[in-house]
């Protein structure tokens, strides 16, 4: 098999590993994380390498934010908008059902109060990166080895080429 076709093969394993971990931890609310989900091979320096691209907020589903990063302030009773807000009432419409504009900005402040005490998301950091490196270690390890075998041959096949020539 040819290197580029190996990298190519690898970085969809590793998308969709990624977009079942995903999955497995319950973040398909729109599907625009998992959506968001694409590779760039690029060539370095040091190599060949491949980046997985995802939607920012990706990060912070995976490492979690602590307390203190966490936007929010009681309300002063002034008003006022914020957009952490806004975007948990909007996760309140559509993970929980919840179609009162009342009832769900009310918890959308619940949700802002718990995560101010223990930070986000509430059960911890998913860590769907690592949990998809892990589940997919044999394949990178299998991988690394088919990549050198086909560095190894094509150097080999240019050699004998420049004999021959």
């Amino acid at each position: 098999m040819e290197a580029n076709e190996l990298l190519n093969n690898l970085a969809d394993l590793l998308k969709e590993e990624m977009r079942q971990q995903l999955r497995i931890a319950n973040h398909i609310m729109t599907g625009d994380l998992i959506e968001s989900i694409e590779s760039r091979i690029l060539s370095t320096i040091e190599g060949r390498k491949i980046e997985i691209w995802l939607n920012s907020y990706g990060i912070a589903l995976d490492q979690g934010v602590p307390p203190d990063r966490i936007p929010f302030t009681e309300p002063s009773g002034r008003g006022g908008r914020s957009k952490y807000i806004e975007g948990l009432q909007r996760f309140a419409q559509l993970k929980l059902g919840v179609t009162d504009n009342r009832k769900s900005l009310g918890i959308a402040f619940a949700i802002a109060r718990k995560h101010k005490k223990v930070g986000m998301p509430v059960k911890g950091p998913t860590q769907f990166i690592q949990k998809t490196l892990d589940a997919t270690e044999d394949d990178i390890i299998r991988f690394a080895e088919d990549w050198a075998e086909a560095i190894f041959q094509a150097k080999i096949d240019s050699i004998i080429e420049n004999i021959r020539a």
